[in-house]
């Protein structure tokens, strides 16, 4: 097949779900992995990556595009855009490339304006987040609810990561399928512990720091032992906490993660209890367990599913007792490691959606 996928994040972005789907499936076949677009307005008052287009290879069948954004403006005023002409530059880049492409799958909602054009392509739409609930603009959080309103008429078909999505995209009568984040099966690189845990001294939490990390468990483990030491490495949007035992470390290579997590003792999953926290199933947990590190999570619907591996808390007052408590790893030994890793790794994960757009390709065709 060959594969068209908008996506969500550009690719040299933190490795997540898009970049490690696109991957496995270029082994097989041929992936264009188109990157949100960069408008030149943006790219005039803010900087950093360019507005102009490219293209570039990065394997034998997985290619990076980029469409110009000189003509295009910011996602945020399609609600304003009446005529719909803001995509036009885009389609016109896209068109041809488009035209060649046995399937179109795309993992954010942002995307129908310029996917709505190729009817004549099965649209199959991978939701892994709510994203007018990680968007603080009033403009922007309306037209992505138009979006997903649209994209969910328009996909033939819908893989989701939570089964809160799954409920969603049932009750509208699609067809779905649950498929759940996962780890690489190469991400320890061979550092996952074993053996019984001493003193805890460090706990870590790795990915993004915005409005839904629960600050509050990062005060209370501080205060509440004075040889507690903790690590935040990721990309910080919120102000930051001053305490000399409070680490912030920025962004972090994919390849420095394995290494920074080897060091903590506990890894931590640390969102607020908000109409977000149901939707998400956390990559961070499948990394931290492939590590065989000990995780301290908050309670919510997909964290349940991992109850055998993780230690879960309702409130943050529990924190301190759960932090001061015996720490054990999840896995006794590396059998029951290796195990846990085969089943919830993203090779396995692609070979699912490998035959979910095969599918989803043959009914279309059978119209």
């Amino acid at each position: 097949m060959r594969i068209l996928y908008f996506a969500p994040l550009y690719y040299d972005d933190m490795k997540q779900r898009p970049q490690q789907i696109a991957e496995c499936l270029s082994a097989r076949h041929e992936v264009f992995y188109v990157e949100p677009t960069i408008s030149l307005i943006r790219w005039l008052l803010l900087g950093g990556r360019p507005f102009w287009g490219g293209r570039k290879r990065m394997g034998r069948q997985l290619h990076i595009v980029r469409l110009n954004g000189a003509l295009t403006f910011h996602k945020s005023i399609e609600i304003l855009d009446v005529a719909g002409i803001n995509n036009l530059s885009e389609w016109l880049q896209i068109k041809k490339l488009a035209d060649s492409c046995d399937v179109i799958w795309t993992g954010y909602s942002g995307w129908y304006t310029l996917i709505r054009h190729f009817k004549d392509k099965p649209v199959i739409w991978d939701k892994m987040d709510e994203e007018d609930l990680l968007v603080q603009s009033r403009l922007l959080k309306k037209t992505l609810r138009r979006d997903k309103k649209k994209l969910m008429e328009r996909a033939d078909g819908t893989v989701v990561t939570s089964r809160i999505f799954y409920k969603e995209m049932k009750k509208h009568g699609k067809q779905t399928y649950l498929v759940a984040n996962a780890v690489s099966a190469s991400f320890s690189g061979g550092r996952a512990a074993f053996g019984p845990i001493g003193r805890v001294k460090v706990f870590g939490y790795i990915g993004t720091i915005a409005e839904w990390f629960d600050m509050s468990v990062i005060q209370i483990l501080l205060e509440s032992d004075e040889s507690y030491e903790v690590v935040l490495a990721g990309r910080n949007y919120m102000e930051k906490l001053s305490h000399p035992r409070l680490h912030y470390l920025g962004i972090k290579k994919n390849s420095e993660l394995p290494g920074l997590i080897s060091q903590m003792d506990v890894c931590l999953y640390n969102f607020k209890q908000t109409r977000l926290l149901d939707t998400v199933n956390p990559v961070k947990i499948y990394e931290y367990l492939s590590m065989n590190k000990p995780v301290l999570a908050v309670n919510s619907r997909e964290t349940r599913r991992l109850v055998n591996y993780v230690t879960l808390y309702d409130t943050p007052d529990e924190i301190k007792k759960l932090a001061a408590g015996k720490w054990k790893r999840p896995f006794e030994n590396k059998k029951e490691l290796d195990a846990f890793v085969a089943e919830n790794c993203w090779q396995k994960r692609a070979e699912t959606i490998e035959g979910i757009l095969a599918q989803v390709r043959k009914d279309f065709k059978g119209r």
